[in-house]
C-alpha cells in the first residue's frame, strides 16, 4: 500500500491518505513549505496495512535522512 502523506520537517505526520487508485474521489493534502510542511508517497510495508490514516498519523513519523521518504514508528 503507497500513502501520500504531510508532514513536518521534523517528521511528524500532520495528514495521510491512500494512493487508491479505484477511488473516484483522490484528494491531496497541499504542503506550506514556508511552515516547514513536506509531502511525501511512502510504501507502507506489509506489518502495518491495518492501520488506516489516523492511526499512521498517531503512531509514526517520517524519516527522510535517506535517499527516499520512510515510515517509521514513533519511540
Amino acid at each position: 500500500m503507497r500513502m501520500l502523506i504531510l508532514y513536518h520537517q521534523d517528521g511528524e505526520i500532520l495528514a495521510a491518505v491512500q494512493l487508491d487508485l479505484d477511488s473516484p474521489v483522490r484528494a491531496r493534502p497541499i504542503p506550506d513549505p514556508g511552515r516547514g510542511h513536506r509531502i511525501a508517497d511512502v510504501y507502507v510495508p506489509s506489518e502495518y496495512r491495518h492501520f488506516d490514516a489516523g492511526a499512521i498519523c498517531a503512531g509514526f513519523k517520517i524519516h527522510d535522512a535517506a535517499k527516499f521518504p520512510e515510515l517509521k514508528r514513533k519511540e
